[in-house]
């Protein structure tokens, strides 16, 4: 088990192959398909670990019989789906509604920022935003989302607005849009074969409500409210009423789930819990990238 120090360094715990095939093996994937699995998987901390090596399974194609019983493996596309063929290795602004092919919601911004990007586990991630950085400096501050597929077609129909109805893998802060100033969390989270959503959070409206969790009895309290929110038993996690939630991701989703006292990471997250904080995503949508 990583010790806190080492926690703070990292964002993800390495699952070896021996370890995944057991784990697909146990969810109810084949066996001949599951022998393929022959590469370590680096799980981002604040999910389930679990649930993210049968993400990353399906993905590479593995076919899963019993996916309807996991509400948070819906909308997943094999490879991720097919990048746009407009898209290309260097950066430029398109509108939206040519990407879309059709009208975007009102929240979303008339031009965005795309390109593509390959993206090699060991390279450093900032790598995969440098030129967003070159163009942009540090003249703004961004916030970044991981997601598992190149469709963005319903992003920018609905406003971000979607995530409302779908079971998210995110838990810690309950139902919202979750990202993360660290690009490195949002590289591991979205894995290969995923879009890497950038989000200007330079200036935020007035009118926005916004909570940080800085007191760790309340970050512990809706933790583990809400990742034991199934567990009858358990007290149920505070009401925090603000537009934005902020505070940092757990490190011990699985103890969590089990009950255990959640421990935090230095990586923190910004979660848009009502609509207003969603719009507030939806207005900021800055830049894609997608991953191959």
């Amino acid at each position: 088990m990583l010790s806190l120090q080492e926690l703070s360094k990292s964002v993800t715990v390495t699952f070896s192959p021996d370890q995944v095939q057991k784990i697909l093996v146990e969810l109810g994937f084949g066996e001949d398909n599951v022998a393929s699995c022959n590469e370590p998987i680096e799980v981002p901390f604040g999910v389930s670990s679990t649930l993210f090596i049968a993400r990353v399974a399906i993905i590479y194609g593995l076919p899963f019989r019993h996916i309807d019983l996991y509400p948070e493996l819906d909308y997943i596309q094999t490879h991720g789906g097919e990048i746009p063929k407009f898209v290309n290795k260097k950066i430029q602004s398109l509108s939206t509604k040519q990407i879309l092919g059709g009208e975007p919601r009102n929240t979303i911004p008339e031009n965005i920022f795309i390109y593509g990007y390959i993206y090699k586990p060991e390279e450093q991630a900032l790598n995969v935003v440098s030129q967003i950085m070159d163009k942009f400096g540090h003249t703004k501050k961004f916030l970044y989302r991981g997601i598992n597929t190149h469709d963005i077609r319903e992003t920018l129909l609905e406003g971000f607005m979607e995530v409302r109805g779908r079971v998210s893998m995110r838990k810690d802060f309950g139902d919202g849009l979750y990202a993360t100033p660290d690009i490195e969390y949002a590289i591991k989270y979205t894995g290969r074969n995923g879009s890497l959503l950038v989000f200007d959070w330079s200036d935020l409206d007035r009118n926005l409500t916004y909570k940080i969790l800085d007191d760790l009895e309340v970050w512990k309290a809706t933790v583990k409210g809400f990742i034991c929110l199934g567990n009858n038993n358990k007290p149920l996690p505070p009401q925090h009423y603000e537009d934005i939630i902020q505070g940092p991701i757990s490190s011990n989703y699985d103890a969590i789930s089990h009950c255990h006292e959640p421990v935090p990471l230095d990586t923190e997250q910004v979660v848009g819990k009502t609509d207003l904080g969603i719009k507030a995503f939806a207005n900021r949508y800055f830049a894609i990238v997608y991953l191959r």
